[in-house]
């Protein structure tokens, strides 16, 4: 279900699934994917379980063939590292890539520059225009600038909700600050970082099938 919130800009629609729907190009954005992320730590010796990347990569495929996406675009950190882009994850890419049917666009993250040779079928840039004039995607929302309104990831934002003296929700959420739009990370092993949100910003945040703006008394 789409959601019926003021995400910033007139084209840009937040969906329940961490992702951004740009209807004029039809184009499905997403951020922080991390793939390999799981990988890389049993490199380092930390036991964590695999079949993350087979997941998060089949969700995006469904989530793109619901919305009958044109392209899809990750708004950087579609890798995590070196050591966790195995051939186990590029063979899962090559059948994602063939199974999408649409084109990938990646704006290069602070983690997807660190891969000296990205997989076949996919290719990186600074930033993208969705269409002109357009919004713009990029990785780090420190580098957004203020003639036009961009949409960015990297921060992996979630807001704590207060319910009591000593317990709290937390959830991934939107936050659109000025004209920057920072979207949830997609990865389902990526963790968050809990935000403060400045005066005259907003935050989204999916529950039960929906993207609601959480009030700012709630913070």
């Amino acid at each position: 279900m789409s959601a019926a919130v003021d995400a910033g800009h007139p084209s840009i629609t937040l969906l329940p699934d961490a992702a951004a729907w740009h209807a004029p190009s039809r184009s499905l954005i997403v951020a922080d994917v991390h793939l390999g992320k799981s990988a890389a730590f049993r490199a380092m010796g930390v036991p964590v379980p695999d079949g993350d990347d087979a997941r998060d990569l089949a969700r995006l495929a469904a989530l793109a063939a619901r919305e009958k996406a044109a392209r899809l675009v990750i708004a950087g950190d579609l890798f995590h590292a070196p050591s966790g882009v195995t051939p186990e994850l590029e063979s899962l890419l090559a059948d994602f890539l063939a199974k999408l049917g649409i084109p990938l666009a990646l704006t290069t993250g602070n983690h997807d520059a660190k891969i000296r040779a990205l997989p076949p079928g996919i290719a990186a840039t600074p930033h993208l225009d969705l269409s002109d004039g357009g919004p713009r995607v990029i990785h780090d929302p420190a580098e957004a600038a203020a003639d036009r309104f961009h949409i960015a990831g990297h921060i992996h934002p979630v807001v704590r909700i207060r319910d009591g003296r000593r317990t709290s929700l937390r959830l991934p959420c939107f936050w659109r600050s000025g004209r920057v739009l920072v979207l949830p990370s997609f990865g389902g092993f990526t963790g968050g970082s809990i935000i403060t949100p400045g005066e005259g910003d907003s935050v989204f945040a999916a529950m039960r099938g929906r993207v609601v703006e959480i009030p700012r008394r709630l913070f």
